[in-house]
């Protein structure tokens, strides 16, 4: 573990856990809601991601992490919150182009900003600790999120996972403004 990527880890975890919940119970939301093909979402998605890391990289060099990480997580939000309401494979995939853009924004993202707060010699370490929380938030994400998705329905567990993206912006919107009360140009 490398302390110095505990924060960008923290935000990947948020998200990764909405990732859990996609990944673990889609088909099942596809099966309530009358959606025959959820494969329609994961081909919108990766489409999404392969168009939005090119851009979200040079913004990421050019201008800081927070011209991402900030519209990522709004992106994440639209498209969790969308697909909760999906019905047709359109509305499924309209949902999944805005996740796929906020998840292809955030998550390189995030990991570039991990591997640039360490030293070259502990960059291993970060990047266990960066993919750890990916994984660990796909689990979490399975288990936390079917509970919810037990007691409610899918579609509420869609609307509440949305929640989590909200605290990510929170947590995240705090660190920027200690980092600008500490520096002017922090990045």
């Amino acid at each position: 573990l490398e302390p110095r990527a505990f924060f960008p880890s923290l935000l990947m975890l948020f998200l990764a856990i909405t990732l859990g919940g996609i990944l673990s119970f889609i088909t099942l939301f596809g099966r309530s809601v009358g959606i025959t093909n959820v494969g329609w979402f994961f081909l919108a998605n990766a489409a999404m991601v392969a168009l939005v890391r090119p851009i979200a990289g040079v913004l990421f060099d050019r201008k800081g992490h927070a011209w991402v990480l900030l519209p990522g997580a709004f992106f994440s939000i639209i498209g969790l919150l969308l697909l909760s309401y999906a019905t047709q494979i359109s509305s499924l995939m309209i949902s999944a182009m805005f996740y796929g853009a906020g998840f292809g924004a955030i998550q390189p993202s995030l990991h570039a900003w991990t591997i640039n707060r360490v030293p070259l010699e502990r960059r291993g370490a970060a990047n266990a600790t960066f993919l750890s929380s990916l994984d660990l938030g796909i689990g979490l994400g399975a288990m936390l999120l079917g509970i919810v998705a037990d007691a409610t329905s899918y579609a509420q567990m869609y609307r509440w996972s949305s929640l989590l993206m909200v605290a990510y912006l929170v947590i995240y919107a705090a660190y920027l403004w200690k980092q600008r009360r500490r520096l002017p140009d922090a990045r």
